[in-house]
């Protein structure tokens, strides 16, 4: 809660997405790089060539003074493009074709929050200087609430 109300979920700026992309570096796809165990390119004992969910959140916390969680990160990766695995990849191309979060998980037999979890956010241009009518409105109702 912020300020007594209940928090409110905002989808990141582009910049925003692109910084913590730019942070995490390495573009991990596990088509080229499998760090399952039982995967194709994997070899028990060999480290893997890209940041781990977990050792990422760790720096952001500690050098930069972001706490975000692993699903977080992992969710604004995808969105940068830094992030392909075969569950995303399949998830993506079954919600280009029905449009419809429920669709896809009753179609993959995964949950709706998995679903979501793995699709990158729609709409992430936020806080524009070029803004709509009804954002204007709001941000005068906001201004003259303050006073």
């Amino acid at each position: 809660m912020i300020d007594g109300r209940k928090a409110v979920k905002v989808n990141p700026s582009e910049e925003y997405v692109d910084y913590i992309c730019g942070l995490y570096g390495d573009v991990y796809d596990d088509r080229e790089e499998d760090s399952k165990p039982q995967g194709k390119n994997w070899v028990p004992g060999q480290s893997a060539n890209h940041k781990s969910l977990e050792e990422f959140r760790k720096q952001l916390k500690s050098i930069y003074d972001i706490e975000l969680s692993t699903a977080k990160i992992r969710k604004l990766l995808i969105t940068g493009g830094r992030w392909s695995t075969e569950r995303s990849r399949e998830i993506k191309k079954k919600y280009s074709e029905l449009k419809s979060v429920p669709m896809v998980a009753e179609s993959l037999g995964l949950s709706s929050a998995l679903v979501v979890m793995n699709l990158p956010y729609e709409k992430v241009v936020y806080d524009l200087d070029d803004k709509s009518g009804n954002a204007k409105r709001i941000a005068r109702w906001r201004d003259r609430q303050k006073k």
